[in-house]
């Protein structure tokens, strides 16, 4: 006797749900284009505070290759908008280009006709373009723009501005060649990932590479009955890494190659692991918890410890002890203060300079309590510009912008300490010399 698969009944949506359904996709549909009239609305505002900025920087003649009044000015309202001033610099840069040399994209998104995702997308391929060019560009892009998606628009305007472009590959590529570079940023649960940017060949045969090695790994692997359920794409990034770091494919996991300039903030408890109970997440300075076992790892081959005295009830650092007692105050500092103190900035302490907040000419003293890491965009800022700054209490430092709007920042570590602070602990101890 033979079973038959038996095909569910069909679903039949009633009346009701018809007319629900239409009226809740209108509604989204309304509201993607609300949003798009209000990212117009932002991209106006951004242009208008960038032409306050060049009309400013014209005025007092200081136009220079730093342009103090626009960062200034993005300053401004990335410290009002919580944002970091580079990612409004970037805004306020794409917002010109949108404005000024897209007037016709940038119309339809002020109509609602196109996304900001859509607008992004004919921007990228068409900036390249002439003024001439770009307009026939738009001319032919941006009525198919309406009807399709984001990813058909993609493939669709990078072949327009490939046929319309007068500059040949050549020559564009040489160009882009300028813009090749590696960066960091942070992923969730202790992990992050590395952007590669570089020729396109190059890119494509070192995945290829990794992955023939990574297939290869795991036919040995499992010839051998070595089963360790990693997966394709999880060889490719352990071969990358161990590459990266030994210059040599292994089969560990990196980590003990690591001899880069890193600071780990790390408990005792997670350090000594006393007990089995040191399993207190450990701080990567510029990323944030990493997993203890990694933080152990890491501490086994530090040439040098530091130690953190933090106040018991405020989270604030207080002192740090080293062995070189004239690098005390550098190490506190960095240590307390993590990144450039600047709103909204992520530059490393230890890329960053050390400022006096009151200025050592006008007698402020080099002491903990009237220093604190700028980065040199935002150091430059600091003395070339209207911003005004005091320090207070651990490490508080208070912005008065040149709008007369005040702003106050603590140090990373005192935030993160205290929201910790926060967070009730249970007793792991209880219960370990109960009987069994």
């Amino acid at each position: 006797m033979t079973s038959q698969a038996i095909a569910p009944a069909p679903w039949i949506p009633t009346d009701e749900e018809n007319a629900r359904t239409s009226a809740l996709v209108d509604e989204y549909v309304d509201a993607e284009a609300q949003i798009a009239r209000l990212r117009a609305r932002q991209a106006s505002a951004l242009v208008g505070l960038a032409q306050i900025a060049a009309a400013q920087a014209r005025r007092s003649g200081s136009e220079s290759e730093y342009d103090f009044a626009t960062r200034s000015m993005a300053a401004e309202l990335g410290a009002a908008a919580r944002i970091p001033d580079g990612t409004i610099r970037n805004r306020m840069s794409g917002a010109l280009t949108l404005v000024t040399e897209f007037p016709a994209t940038f119309t339809a998104l002020q109509d609602g006709r196109i996304t900001e995702a859509h607008a992004k997308v004919i921007l990228a391929a068409g900036d390249r373009l002439d003024d001439d060019s770009r307009a026939e560009y738009e001319s032919i892009v941006l009525p198919r723009a309406a009807a399709t998606t984001v990813g058909q628009l993609r493939a669709l305007v990078k072949a327009v501005a490939e046929r319309i472009d007068p500059l040949p590959i050549a020559a564009r590529h040489e160009e882009a060649m300028a813009t090749r570079g590696v960066w960091a940023s942070p992923l969730e649960d202790g992990m992050a990932q590395l952007l590669i940017v570089g020729p396109a060949a190059f890119i494509y045969a070192m995945h290829d590479r990794v992955t023939q090695m990574g297939t290869k790994n795991k036919a040995i692997a499992r010839a051998a009955g070595d089963v360790d359920g990693r997966t394709l794409d999880h060889h490719r990034a352990d071969l990358l890494i161990d590459m990266v770091l030994t210059g040599t494919p292994t089969a560990g996991e990196g980590v003990d190659a690591i001899r880069a300039v890193i600071q780990v903030t790390i408990p005792t408890d997670t350090l000594t692991d006393d007990d089995g109970i040191g399993d207190g997440a450990a701080f990567l300075a510029g990323y944030g918890p990493i997993d203890p076992d990694t933080a152990r790892r890491l501490a086994a081959s530090a040439p040098t410890w530091s130690r953190l005295w933090q106040h018991c009830e405020t989270g604030a650092l207080l002192s740090v002890d080293a062995y070189t007692p004239t690098a005390a105050q550098r190490r506190f500092l960095t240590a307390r203060d993590e990144h450039c103190r600047f709103p909204g900035c992520r530059q490393p302490a230890r890329r960053s300079d050390v400022d006096h907040t009151v200025p050592y000419s006008e007698d402020g003293p080099t002491a903990v309590t009237n220093l604190a890491h700028l980065c040199e965009a935002h150091h430059r800022l600091k003395h070339h510009s209207p911003w005004r700054t005091r320090q207070g209490r651990d490490g508080l430092l208070e912005y008065v912008s040149p709008a007369g709007r005040a702003y106050a920042y603590k140090p990373t570590p005192m935030v993160r300490f205290e929201a910790l602070a926060e967070v009730p602990m249970p007793d792991l101890r209880m219960g370990l010399d109960a009987p069994f």
